[in-house]
């Protein structure tokens, strides 16, 4: 926005110095207050709109959420009331707004013809961390000037890996106290699972991680033992069992 002031004392300098010499008391009366009342007028009605421009509005009101597991380690329904939800502008991914999922307003006004990003999730993705699944979601939706836009029902699904160890009944008679499984599936992400964790293993996949590790060692039958089990391609959603049994039960 212009000063008034500062732009009213502007054109009077102005006249004063274009005019002062001039005998003609029409022009010196009428060319000031024809600048004065377009500069008053440019103030009111600016040639470039806010910085925040016209906004329109995003119903909420058909946004229902819903998650599943995939996988068959629970059947049990899942409690979405305290998901996160967010918009986000999809040219800079900048948050514009966040609830989580039980206090998300009817509507929300946004800056239009924009398109954005709704995503929901139950926690912030870990690289490896136990019980720990992530679900996620997202949808895109572009918001017009004059019209109303409507949020889309989604349904997150996982979005990491389930893993678990599991042993022969054979295999857990003959392996000694220090027996343990280091789990890797990506740069840093790694879980050890000892012959008592029950805990079940979640696993991101960064930076296209696909491949999984799984390196036993310790003392089966007396003798120090080192067995690595690899899985290749695996994927979001997922569980893998990886299991270990003696050489005479394959």
């Amino acid at each position: 926005m212009y000063n008034r002031q500062l732009v009213i004392a502007v054109i009077t300098l102005c006249y004063h110095l274009l005019f002062k010499d001039m005998k003609n008391w029409i022009i010196k009366i009428y060319v000031p207050l024809f600048l004065v009342t377009m500069t008053l007028t440019g103030c009111d009605n600016p040639q470039y709109p806010d910085p925040e421009g016209e906004r329109s509005t995003l119903s909420m009101t058909d946004f229902v959420l819903t998650a599943v597991d995939g996988t068959s380690i629970t059947s049990a329904i899942i409690d979405v009331s305290q998901f996160t939800v967010n918009i986000r502008n999809s040219s800079d991914n900048e948050i514009v707004a966040r609830w989580i999922y039980e206090e998300i307003p009817d509507e929300v006004a946004l800056p239009c013809n924009a398109s954005y990003i709704i995503e929901a999730y139950n926690d912030e993705a870990q690289a490896a961390a136990w019980n720990a699944p992530y679900y996620y979601a997202s949808s895109q939706v572009r918001i017009y000037e004059g019209e109303v836009a409507t949020a889309p029902a989604m349904q997150c699904t996982l979005a990491n890996v389930a893993v678990s160890v599991s042993y022969s009944e054979a295999f857990r008679q003959a392996m000694g106290d220090d027996v343990k499984v280091t789990v890797t599936v990506a740069q840093g992400a790694t879980l050890d699972f000892t012959p008592q964790e029950t805990r079940m293993g979640y696993f991101g996949l960064a930076n296209g991680a696909s491949t999984l590790v799984a390196t036993l060692t310790g003392t089966v039958d007396g003798i120090e033992t080192l067995n690595r089990q690899v899985i290749t391609g695996i994927e979001a959603g997922n569980h893998y069992d990886i299991k270990f049994s003696l050489d005479d039960e394959q």
